[in-house]
């Protein structure tokens, strides 16, 4: 069964956008909707994300709400021509859950990327022969499911592949990631020993040109991130939580909530190698292999 019916992670954001706009402005829902001659349901539908907002209404919005500043009235006009665009991983129908295509076209938008990931090498930041070995050996088709047959095991690589694209634009999104030993040390596969190797090499390589990369050595010992991965995804002026889960994930957009995980990512960084370091130690295993 395809999942259906949600709203876009780019038409949530845009609402997200327009009811904090229209708080600050102090109105209701129900005034809004006085204003704009729609109901009040639709109003609420839309900063929710469930009703897309078209681009010629956002002149009215913002001068509802006091918006002088041209360049955001240009922002939201762009996010709006872009609510129903479809992102990589539109077509990949029931193949990964919801949240996870929503965070594939969430990494597609951002203007950063901060990952923390406990016991694997962040998605982006992996060669193909890593993502195969993990892809099967993790339940990552459908809740409860590992995957079995090689042609949907291809499938969920090659969507891989296509988020890993991002790296590659003229004006990537800046990437740092926070990375547990484990993961550095764990070999993703016992009898192919090159892809462990491989895989060290391409994280030397990225830290030269496409990411920040910090490691947190297991001697930290109980951190903050041992309850789980998360990443948080940055916007031109939105913060997002993405928190993963088995089988598929959920986002955090809570600004209190967000803060907390924004501290939490920060006493990562403290608690793990310097740049430096990091460098040094990944040389270290690489040598060793």
């Amino acid at each position: 069964m395809a999942y259906n019916g949600r709203p876009t992670i780019r038409s949530k954001i845009l609402g997200r956008r327009l009811a904090k706009a229209r708080e600050a402005a102090g109105l209701t829902i129900e005034q809004v909707a006085a204003e704009t001659s729609v109901s009040a349901a639709t109003v609420y539908r839309q900063e929710s994300g469930h009703v897309a907002v078209k681009p010629t209404m956002i002149p009215f919005f913002t001068k509802l709400y006091g918006i002088d500043d041209e360049a955001v009235a240009a922002q939201w006009t762009e996010w709006a021509r872009q609510a129903k665009t479809k992102g990589p991983w539109a077509a990949s129908g029931s193949t990964v859950g919801p949240s996870y295509r929503d965070y594939a076209e969430a990494e597609d938008m951002a203007r950063e990327l901060r990952t923390w990931q406990l016991g694997v090498v962040p998605g982006l930041l992996q060669t193909r022969r890593y993502s195969e070995e993990i892809i099967k050996a993790a339940a990552t088709v459908r809740p409860g499911q590992v995957p079995s047959e090689d042609e949907e095991i291809a499938a969920l690589v090659n969507l891989r592949e296509i988020r890993k694209a991002i790296l590659e634009r003229k004006s990537p999104p800046r990437i740092w990631a926070v990375i547990g030993e484990a993961a550095i040390l764990t070999p993703p596969s016992v009898t192919d020993k090159d892809a462990h190797k491989e895989q060290i090499q391409h994280l030397l390589n990225l830290g030269e040109t496409k990411a920040t990369i910090q490691v947190l050595p297991m001697a930290t010992g109980v951190h903050g991130g041992l309850s789980g991965s998360f990443s948080i995804i940055t916007f031109d002026d939105l913060d997002l939580v993405f928190k993963e889960g088995y089988g598929d994930g959920s986002f955090v957009d809570d600004e209190r909530r967000v803060s907390s995980y924004q501290a939490r990512y920060e006493r990562l960084q403290s608690q793990a190698m310097s740049i430096a370091d990091t460098r040094r130690y990944l040389h270290e295993v690489f040598s060793k292999m």
